[in-house]
């Protein structure tokens, strides 16, 4: 199954009187035991990936979810929709062409809920023989699994994201965002802008988690585990690593309520590191009643040189837990006398001068 990421890069009123009734609440489904879920969702992306060898894309209406929301790889690549992201894939793949770009999974993971109705999936890949990373979230419903939304970014060496950024050519993917604001993930919207400030509050939600996934924007920046990201956390917070957000926040939740995701443009700040334009792209499982960060991808884009000059004018967040100098406006009293002092002593010394 070697065509992968294009595809999922592509991605009341209450009765009173006379008044129609409102519709009843659909039933609660039964939980599905959570390794036959993951089973299932693989098995979409299968689908999906045959389909696209096929150059079938109109047999992935039914697998993709309406609204379908995709940030990337490109610039330009926000799609708020399933129909644009069907012309955008139609774009890259053509069915009578012969030759399309050669797609290879190395690396898939793909985590189900609780309750077996949704999950989410992290794939690193290679299309046309450059690296990429793509990061979905899937919901099942009725057992039929589609994919809702979508981030894919290639991982380019950092040596050349540097490279990129002395020429202002970094960018995030999908620059120009989605409006759409789920009142349901306005929780877990709101811990992905504290923590952009505050790192702590990321690393404390991803060292819970033992499938925690963090992706960086350069090529093998794949971190996992308790382990590895709490020393990558150290890392971060010890060179203040924060991120200012640039336009609106983007979120939403699965069906189920279980998997809430929250993206947005954002220019990150680090010690002795220039300033990088990038694209947070967040996903949160339920807690305790509460969102905790599961998976966090942050991914660039290389586009023409100068098209990225507007990120310079970003302001870097304040460090937390370092208060900003403060300017004392009111005069030194004490210099004020000593000034006071000087002055009188040298007209003393004047006139002492004029005398002889």
């Amino acid at each position: 199954m070697p065509i992968r990421a294009w595809v999922i890069a592509f991605g009341g009123l209450v009765a009173c009187g006379g008044a129609p009734a409102a519709p009843p609440a659909a039933p609660k489904q039964p939980d599905v035991d959570e390794h036959k879920a993951e089973k299932d969702a693989k098995g979409l992306l299968t689908e999906i990936y045959q389909s696209v060898g096929h150059g079938d894309t109109d047999g992935l209406m039914s697998l993709l979810a309406e609204p379908l929301i995709v940030f990337g790889p490109r610039r330009n690549d926000a799609l708020g929709t399933r129909a644009d992201a069907l012309v955008a894939l139609r774009e890259k793949i053509d069915p009578k062409s012969k030759q399309r770009p050669q797609l290879q999974s190395t690396e898939l993971t793909v985590v189900a809920s609780p309750g077996g109705h949704s999950a989410w999936a992290v794939d690193v890949m290679s299309i046309g023989g450059q690296p990429h990373v793509v990061t979905a979230v899937l919901s099942n419903n009725d057992d039929l699994w589609n994919v809702s939304a979508a981030a894919l970014a290639q991982t380019p060496s950092m040596k050349q994201v540097r490279s990129e950024l002395k020429q202002d050519a970094v960018v995030p993917p999908g620059m120009a965002g989605v409006v759409k604001q789920d009142p349901g993930a306005k929780a877990a919207a709101d811990r992905l802008s504290r923590g952009l400030g505050d790192q702590k509050l990321w690393g404390e939600d991803l060292g819970a988690h033992t499938d925690a996934i963090v992706i960086g924007p350069a090529q093998g920046d794949v971190t996992r585990g308790k382990k590895d990201i709490k020393k990558l956390w150290t890392h971060r917070v010890k060179a203040h690593v924060r991120e200012a957000v640039v336009g609106d926040i983007t979120s939403a939740t699965t069906a189920d309520g279980q998997i809430a995701w929250a993206s947005a443009s954002v220019v990150r700040f680090e010690d002795d590191e220039e300033a990088v334009p990038l694209r947070v792209f967040a996903v949160f499982e339920k807690a305790k009643a509460e969102w905790s960060m599961i998976v966090l991808h942050e991914s660039v884009a290389l586009d023409e040189a100068g098209i990225g000059a507007s990120f310079k004018k970003v302001a870097a967040p304040a460090i937390v837990g370092e208060p900003p100098p403060v300017v004392d406006k009111k005069p030194d009293e004490s210099k004020k006398v000593t000034d006071t002092k000087k002055k009188k002593k040298k007209k003393k010394k004047a006139k002492s001068s004029d005398d002889e």
